[in-house]
């Protein structure tokens, strides 16, 4: 090799070492190179890092062209628990779920029980052991971002997640869909602060109580279960084990009314403090959806898929046979709950799709509109206790509202493809509280409306005064 290779060899061997200079005198000598590579590799100096979101400026040492970091600053930083013995080096993170072991000089090292090794030994300078921050963190369990320079003690969940819930201690729950089985994580709102929270398959998908304490689904024999949002422990409730859909709760949480039938053709009700079910209507009406109840427990709203109807002669010859498309389509129904006998009054029948019915304080029904060929914007309409109907003026294309106690909130599309999320107060104009460029699939807000929360991409993120928390990553963001 001639000198001047040798030198450039030494030269990219030096810029391995991040956020540090080396100035290496190409004087075409082979001792002074090597000198240069040797004061580089014990050369002191500090980065900073955000730790949990703090700014910490940690101890350094270039060895070989690699930045170590000091050992003990940085498990002190993490919270994990370090001894020192005879044969090294100890670790173990807060939650006691991984351990480590190291030695200096040696590139081999045992995380939860398997052989490891770093890039370069740790190295010993100063009194101080030196190592590598990226296994050293990732072995601990924690979350390392070499771009934005960040690290989480508690890395956090990787999948793609959907169906959030909020809950009375200000966590978020969600599903992870891409799990080979089911579970639910639930999540504070600091980034890597999270547990296994459910991995019940009939948990997936319940309907939360007005205090958010309780969650209440069906499993697959019809059996009603109640699943504490605080610890995650499930009750059976009653004994009944018809087929059960859309389960919405009384404003009391006294009472859960549901869609029943295996052709969801009633409507009945159970008591959350006998377990006793009572039906409440029995039209014989099928492929009911949607279903609604108005904060008073007054009146139920729900959606009637209405089906083509066929027909042909008495011989049912193929040739006779005709399908009438002409009422298909999905209508709004309301019940009077507080009227005996009262028969459902149909509030639409309008060929448009309606989604995400709520009933509002007065009586009014709020929907939101789609054209079923896709030919038109959706729009928010409300329908008056006197069956007039308007359109709710919004500067997006709506696609979800939900009821909170304060009135209204509502998600849609603005004209850059962008996500808005308004709050409508009863009798109130809309107010903007979040906007985001990112394409949102799903929004889940407290029931006061004070806590908000979106998925993104798969992502789950939580919105705290206008700004961002990301609760969980994707494999790809991993990589």
């Amino acid at each position: 090799m001639t000198n001047s290779k040798w030198i450039g060899a030494a030269l990219a061997s030096a810029l391995l070492v991040t956020g540090g200079s080396v100035s290496v005198l190409a004087t075409g000598s082979h001792v002074d190179a090597a000198a240069a590579v040797k004061q580089a590799a014990v050369q002191e100096g500090s980065m900073t890092w955000s730790i949990n979101g703090t700014q910490v400026a940690l101890s350094t040492i270039n060895s070989g062209g690699y930045k170590l970091y000091s050992l003990s600053q940085v498990a002190g930083e993490l919270g994990a628990g370090l001894v020192r013995s005879s044969s090294g080096f100890q670790l173990n993170d807060s939650k006691g779920l991984h351990n480590v072991q190291i030695q200096a000089g040696v590139k081999s090292y045992q995380a939860d029980g398997e052989t490891k090794e770093f890039t370069v030994a740790p190295v010993v300078r100063n009194g101080k052991t030196y190592v590598e921050l990226t296994k050293l963190v990732t072995s601990l369990g924690g979350e390392l971002n070499a771009e934005t320079h960040s690290i989480l003690s508690f890395a956090r969940p990787s999948g793609q997640f959907d169906t959030l819930h909020w809950s009375a201690d200000g966590r978020l729950i969600a599903n992870q869909s891409d799990a080979e089985s089911t579970v639910l994580y639930k999540f504070t709102q600091t980034p890597g602060d999270y547990e296994v929270f459910s991995t019940n398959e009939s948990a997936v998908d319940y309907a939360v109580s007005p205090d958010q304490q309780w969650g209440v689904f069906s499993d697959e024999t019809g059996q009603v279960k109640l699943m504490n949002l605080s610890t995650g422990l499930i009750t059976p409730l009653g004994k009944d084990a018809s087929v059960k859909t859309d389960f919405v709760w009384s404003g009391d949480g006294k009472t859960i009314y549901f869609i029943q039938g295996d052709k969801q053709e009633k409507l009945a009700q159970i008591s959350v403090e006998t377990g006793e079910v009572k039906a409440l209507l029995e039209d014989k009406v099928e492929n009911k959806s949607e279903l609604r109840i108005s904060a008073d427990g007054t009146s139920a709203v729900y959606i009637v898929n209405i089906t083509a109807t066929a027909k042909n002669d008495a011989d049912s010859t193929e040739d006779s046979l005709t399908v009438d498309y002409s009422k298909a389509g999905e209508q709004l129904y309301k019940l009077d709950l507080a009227t005996k006998g009262a028969k459902p009054v149909a509030l639409t029948t309008s060929p448009d799709n309606k989604l995400y019915p709520e009933i509002l304080a007065g009586g009014s029904v709020v929907y939101l509109s789609a054209d079923p060929e896709g030919n038109a914007a959706n729009t928010l309409k409300q329908i008056a206790a006197d069956g007039t109907s308007k359109d709710i003026a919004l500067s997006v294309e709506a696609n979800w509202v939900e009821r909170v106690s304060t009135g209204l909130m509502v998600a849609g599309t603005a004209a850059d493809g962008g996500t808005v999320i308004y709050s409508i107060p009863d009798g109130g104009a809309p107010v903007e509280v979040f906007r985001t460029a990112d394409d949102v699939s799903e929004v889940s807000v407290s029931a006061d409306g004070s806590k908000l929360a979106i998925v993104s991409d798969g992502i789950v993120v939580a919105v705290q005064n206008g700004k961002t928390l990301q609760l969980s990553t994707t494999p790809e963001e991993e990589k």
